[in-house]
């Protein structure tokens, strides 16, 4: 007779902890005191309870802050196993957090994990809206052999479970949560009644072809544990033919899927097919989103790499506002979909991470660059202007990580301004009475007309998404009162600043189909740089915000068609087709085409293109036109954490709460750039300007040291230094290969240090190198992360 086959379902309580959202920390910790409290009892009396407390280990520190007597009871039951905890310190939102923010916060999420019993090695992220390209490496560099996921997968996987590919060709198997991470929230404890429930819950599954087990995850958000689950599971395995149930570890369950036959995904998970991606948090309390990025910049590229060049003790500082940042990475708080009071939490806490980092290369620079000098924080040479007493200086070129004497330079080719105009050698820009740009690139002879043309729309939406309205008319003649005066002629920077007012109407109508009929003005002032022997015009507006229901964009036409955008994501440069908004059959969203960058995005049709370098900006669309447009988000006002009558998404998705702060109003600042290039992206260096852009040469104080300076140069192009960290005795170097191309990376470092090694991501040595010449080299694989441990 053939034998019975026996299905196991693997019921994983858990649930799901957003530390701050539609209430305040304070007010949720409070509830996450009771879960661990009854969780610590529960484990205690019932041996074969599990739970997973989320993937993060943020709600340890939260807890024994307020119970540290309970730490003993706490790691006893994670040591066996019964409570799952790590390997993220808060779950993330992978799109408006950094590459090098996600390796931080899955390293200390580990190292706490296993600090307090152990650590859970499964790239569980349940809840956040899209997944980057990069995970799978990141995760397998960890060590991991599994991902889990909800968010963002795309009707082509159709099973449990599918392999996800990362660009350097790094697999991980991914379990697939295809309806949801809550589906079996609060399951009957009456045997029966539980049976009932599971085999409904086994034949919602069946879409998505079970390889035969069956993971259940009985959880949802801030759920506590249900206390009577194990008996009742015990009492409902004998009725059901073949099905045992079984409460269990989510690492139980994944040591059961196959290794292979599962269908492949290459690259980053943002398909709103079956659950909502959310896109409108790209854009929503921007100030607080230009603050994070400004905090994060300065702690990544500016405090660590000046301690670890410097040497100076750092490690307590520099501990505590990686605290602030990755706190402020928790998906809800990095998105802004909260009420204003978590919004005015995380403003602080990222002004916090900012002041340390401020101080720390205060304190740092007088031992690397004294007066008289000036440091380049990249990787590689580097000529800017710096400002010295007041007085603009042209450096002259300055090795990688190195200082050089600030002697006066004079350009090649002065940069120039008269009138509305503004010249380099490289472009040749015009501001219109309309308030618009018309741009000469000299090197391709391409002509930009109508750059940085302000558009305002009506906004139905919510925290987020943005919602478009049936009627959304615009004043007559927006733009009035235009005045423009030069105010720096050259030779080293040409600077014309313009003022304005752009009428808007402001809020809806009672139904919330049109805008209201109240008209107001938002007045502007527009900032134009061209430096000399740069093809980048670098743009500033002060907007002060008088409307509400609301989302003001740039749009710069393109004289070119493209067929897809090129944006800087966690360790990527990502491609994205140029379309239009798209509703998949039976979706609860419309996937519109407002993407995601950290600093810039690229368009090209492989001979010409620009990029849009973005100050802490996020959201981006390439309008199909014709003609067809790039367009940015400056802001989006909203007034409301969720609704449930917009026209891009079904029903809730969160309290219906207000946020009158989600409507920013007053002053605001944004700064962008335009680069100007021949050919693509990666030949254009883009890379490497927006990079220019972000991190400014900064001048010296104090006695000039008296050590010769370091240098820390990479080569080729492509490779990007992501990270540059202090470390007992030295310093751990991070370095992207960004191409689709493997290349031969080649690291110049001065003074040459005692040993070099390449390590994982989880600090396993992978292989020794030599150097050659004072240079140490190494093939990498496109878009591979590779990381040196330096040792002086």
């Amino acid at each position: 007779m053939p034998q019975a086959v026996t299905t196991t379902v693997y019921v994983v309580p858990h649930t799901h902890w957003d530390r701050e959202w539609y209430a305040t920390f304070e007010t949720f910790r409070a509830q996450l005191v009771e879960l661990w409290d009854q969780l610590l009892v529960l484990t205690e009396a019932d041996p074969d309870f599990r739970f997973l407390m989320d993937g993060q280990t943020v709600v340890i520190d939260d807890y024994l802050e307020v119970r540290p007597e309970a730490k003993t009871r706490l790691e006893a039951a994670i040591r066996r196993g019964q409570i799952q905890v790590g390997h993220w310190y808060t779950l993330p939102d992978e799109f408006l957090v950094s590459g090098e923010t996600l390796v931080r916060d899955l390293q200390r999420g580990i190292a706490s994990a296993d600090a307090h019993g152990g650590s859970m090695r499964v790239g569980y992220l349940p809840d956040s809206f899209g997944h980057a390209a990069q995970m799978p490496q990141i995760y397998r560099q960890l060590g991991f052999a599994h991902a889990a996921v909800w968010r963002g997968v795309p009707l082509a996987i159709d099973r449990v479970a599918f392999t996800w590919e990362a660009p350097d060709g790094s697999r991980i198997l991914t379990a697939y949560m295809g309806n949801s991470y809550s589906h079996g929230v609060d399951l009957p404890t009456e045997p029966a009644a539980l049976a009932t429930r599971i085999a409904a819950a086994l034949k919602a599954i069946e879409p998505f072809r079970p390889a035969g087990d069956v993971l259940l995850m009985n959880g949802n958000d801030h759920v506590l544990p249900q206390a009577a689950l194990s008996a009742a599971a015990r009492g409902a395995s004998g009725r059901l033919d073949g099905t045992v149930i079984r409460l269990a570890r989510l690492e139980d369950y994944l040591a059961t899927l196959p290794e292979q036959g599962w269908p492949r995904w290459p690259g980053e998970l943002r398909s709103s097919a079956r659950a909502n991606i959310l896109m409108g948090t790209l854009s929503v309390r921007a100030p607080d989103k230009q603050r994070y990025f400004t905090a994060t910049v300065a702690l990544e590229r500016m405090a660590e790499p000046i301690a670890a060049l410097t040497g100076i003790d750092a490690t307590g500082a520099l501990d505590q506002a990686w605290r602030l940042i990755l706190q402020n990475a928790a998906h809800d708080t990095a998105c802004g979909s909260g009420i204003d009071a978590v919004a005015e939490a995380s403003g602080e806490r990222s002004a916090a991470a900012f002041e340390i980092a401020e101080q720390l290369v205060a304190r740092a620079l007088p031992l690397l660059a004294g007066a008289g000098q000036v440091w380049n924080p990249s990787p590689f040479p580097r000529q800017d202007l710096v400002e010295v007493d007041g007085a603009l200086v042209l450096t002259p070129v300055i090795a990688g990580g190195s200082v050089s004497e600030l002697t006066t330079t004079r350009p090649l080719i002065p940069a120039r301004a008269g009138g509305t105009r503004l010249e380099n050698a490289h472009l040749a820009c015009e501001l219109h009475s309309d308030g618009t740009l018309a741009v000469l690139d000299r090197q391709t002879g391409l002509r930009y007309p109508g750059l940085v043309q302000l558009v305002d729309q009506g906004d139905a939406g919510d925290e987020y998404n943005y919602s478009p309205l049936a009627s959304d008319r615009q004043p007559a003649d927006p733009l009035r009162r235009l005045t423009s005066q030069v105010e720096e002629a050259g030779p080293l920077r040409a600077r014309l600043v313009a003022h304005y007012e752009y009428a808007v109407y402001s809020g809806l109508s009672d139904d919330r189909r049109a805008r209201a009929e109240v008209e107001t003005t938002l007045p502007i002032q527009l900032s134009l740089s061209l430096e000399a022997d740069k093809p980048r015009l670098d743009v500033e507006l002060e907007v002060i915000n008088r409307a509400r229901d609301h989302r003001l964009r740039v749009h710069v036409p393109l004289p070119f068609r493209a067929s897809r955008s090129a944006a800087d994501t966690p360790f990527h440069v990502t491609a994205r087709a140029v379309t239009g908004a798209r509703r998949d059959p039976g979706a609860p969203e419309v996937e519109l085409p407002t993407f995601p960058m950290w600093s810039f995005v690229d368009v090209s049709d492989g001979r010409a293109g620009v990029a849009l370098i973005a100050d802490g900006l996020h959201e981006y669309e390439v309008l199909p036109g014709p003609p067809q447009e790039l367009t940015l988000t400056l802001l989006r006002s909203v007034g409301w954490l969720s609704r449930d009558d917009l026209v891009t998404r079904t029903g809730h998705a969160g309290p219906a709460i207000e946020t009158p702060g989600a409507q920013v109003p007053g002053r605001h600042r944004f700064r962008f750039s335009l680069f100007f290039h021949a050919g693509g992206w990666e030949e254009a260096g883009v890379w490497r300007a927006a990079e220019s852009v972000r991190l400014p040469l900064v001048p010296g104080r104090g006695a000039a040291a008296g050590t010769a300076p370091p240098v820390i140069e990479l080569d080729p192009d492509s490779i990007q230094m992501t990270a540059l960290v202090p470390r007992p005795g030295g310093y751990e170097l991070r370095f992207l290969n960004a191409s689709a191309a493997s290349r031969d990376a080649r690291v110049r470092l001065q003074p040459q240090p005692a040993h070099v090694a390449v390590i994982t991501l989880g600090g396993d040595v992978r292989e020794p190198l030599l150097p050659n010449g004072g240079v140490y080299s190494r093939p990498v694989r496109p878009w591979e992360i590779v990381t040196l441990r330096v040792t002086r």
